[in-house]
């Protein structure tokens, strides 16, 4: 299993726009074959910092993912909202056992 955490710093007044972005990838990443979890989370003590929690049943999956619509739509429009560069930690999935 490949899982990805993102963290995503948003200027103050784009979280909105970041949630509307974000969203349609969210929904397009569920629909995905190989996709096991994509979760989008606030930090509870910095509204304009988001983590998003990836789980993919491989490496294939993770570079299917990155060619679709939804996320191609969503990183080209992230650039401008963001307060700083995306941050990326890629992790192996031990548990659970896919």
């Amino acid at each position: 299993m490949n899982v990805t955490l993102v963290e995503i710093n948003i200027k103050p007044e784009r979280v909105d726009e970041f949630l509307d972005v974000f969203r349609a990838n969210h929904e397009g990443a569920l629909t995905e074959p190989g996709n096991l979890r994509f979760d989008v989370l606030q930090d509870p003590d910095v509204a304009t910092r988001f983590y998003i929690y990836e789980a993919y049943k491989d490496d294939a999956a993770v570079l299917a993912h990155k060619k679709t619509p939804h996320y191609l739509a969503c990183v080209e429009k992230l650039d401008e909202m963001m307060s700083e560069p995306r941050k990326k930690r890629s992790f192996v999935g031990l548990l659970p056992k896919v």
